[in-house]
């Protein structure tokens, strides 16, 4: 990333931190940001700590980390800021003060803000903590992309792949779809237009007490992450390409036709839609989802043993957490043991990918699972009837993934497209005019992002 892209980022950020989150706090509720969740002594003379905005990072090195390092895991402090709401914010201010005793040497880092880090100073290559390309030689590359700086230096390692897919619930699609065969429900979801069929076709055999979607936004991602233009060009031009026109129309003919239940992803509603029997009271039949998502968000009994798997209509891609050194890190060879356990080591990815049927990041290590039949079922999720095999299915959607069109800024503008998505839903602008609005929120943002 150019310098005065980095500081105009920074300082973007700086005065946009609630667009980084789903919920938004007034400055009244400031005090409800969470304490940091420190697990270990900071203060220790070979303290090496860890950051992450949960505790996904942190299961790992208490479980397949600590049993093959022992003394190493004995010198970890974990730094759990309590949601990726507040992480940025937080690991920011620290980055800035390597005196600070909790100076992170690793940190996690999201694919929606990872471009910002890998672009900066903060982090280091993983060539200069003794990480080689034969080491990296079974990851996806679509991740090494993700984690790479424009010249092309790995700084970030992935131990996931996360390809897309949509998670139907068995149960519900028997009800209204009449089937629970993934080849006839992935027909369903085939493309665009089918997919508005279908959404069609669900709220009129329910009456409106079960959806296809909870909100209009199950499509965001699909339509974002299978983009071959990014919001802006070599030129620094910014740029909307087809895909973002076409969610703001499936957008709005979904609001207009109440196909949905105009949710917002991570809401309360959102969440309590995955759990209704579509009949007494509301629920949602299917998910924009990933690996990660089962585990993470169809947590209810309802979807327990009722997952379907259906390939998007585009590949497209959902998340997953980066590991990078950082400038000051203060045993990069502890980095670097760290770091390849949880991203190039065949055995010790096997050995993640039991603690949650992660699709690891790691092509040997994902053969090695399909062949010894682990995480079939997805810890218990999929429907046994449909015959689908959890990590099998992925295959073809990971295969050939292309994170070309991520960049630092993109975490914002996607709530910027947000808010102009709501107005033209609602009917409060005009297409035209909410796509211009967009552009202009970008530059407003951005200054050295322009439009033409």
């Amino acid at each position: 990333m150019k310098m005065k892209k980095f500081v105009a980022l920074m300082m973007a950020a700086a005065t946009a931190t609630s667009l980084f989150a789903f919920p938004v706090f007034a400055a009244d509720e400031a005090e409800t940001e969470p304490e940091n969740v420190i697990t270990g002594d900071a203060e220790s003379d070979d303290a090496f700590v860890v950051w992450g905005w949960n505790d996904d990072i942190k299961k790992i090195l208490d479980g397949p980390f600590a049993e093959a390092h022992p003394d190493e895991y004995s010198r970890i402090v974990f730094v759990n800021t309590g949601g990726s709401d507040y992480y940025q914010t937080k690991l920011d201010a620290v980055l800035d003060d390597p005196s600070n005793p909790l100076y992170p040497d690793l940190m996690g880092l999201e694919v929606d803000y990872v471009q910002k880090y890998v672009g900066s100073d903060w982090v280091m290559n993983v060539a200069d903590l003794g990480i080689t390309a034969d080491d990296c030689a079974n990851m996806y590359q679509y991740n090494i992309d993700l984690g790479s700086d424009a010249d092309g230096n790995m700084r970030a390692m992935f131990w996931q792949a996360t390809p897309g897919s949509i998670q139907v619930r068995a149960d519900l699609a028997e009800k209204y779809l009449g089937t629970t065969d993934p080849t006839e429900l992935a027909a369903k979801f085939a493309d665009y237009d089918t997919i508005l069929q279908t959404a069609r076709d669900v709220n009129a055999a329910s009456g409106g007490t079960c959806k296809l979607f909870s909100g209009y936004d199950e499509l965001k991602r699909i339509l974002m992450n299978s983009r071959t233009v990014g919001f802006y060009d070599d030129s620094d031009v910014i740029t909307l390409d087809e895909n973002v026109t076409k969610y703001f129309e499936l957008a709005k003919t979904m609001y207009d036709e109440e196909l949905t239940y105009n949710t917002a992803q991570w809401s309360a509603d959102w969440y309590a839609n995955m759990d209704g029997d579509g009949e007494t009271s509301n629920a949602a039949l299917a998910y924009f989802g990933c690996p990660w998502f089962t585990y993470w968000s169809l947590t209810g009994e309802a979807w327990k043993g009722q997952t379907i798997l259906v390939p998007t209509p585009a590949q497209t891609f959902w998340g997953g957490t980066g590991l990078a050194a950082t400038a000051n890190c203060a045993d990069t060879e502890l980095a670097a043991t760290i770091m390849k356990f949880f991203t190039c080591e065949t055995d010790s990815m096997v050995a993640i990918n039991a603690l949650n049927a992660d699709f690891v990041n790691n092509k040997e290590a994902v053969a090695k699972i399909i062949e010894s039949g682990a995480s079939a079922d997805g810890n218990g999720m999929l429907y046994p009837d449909a015959g689908q095999n959890f990590i099998e299915f992925y295959l073809p959607q990971a295969d050939g993934i292309d994170a070309s069109t991520v960049t630092a800024e993109d975490q914002t503008i996607l709530s910027l497209l947000d808010t102009q998505v709501q107005a033209f839903t609602t009917g409060e602008k005009e297409l035209d005019v909410a796509l211009a609005d967009l552009k202009a929120a970008i530059h407003d943002t951005y200054s050295y992002l322009s439009v033409e």
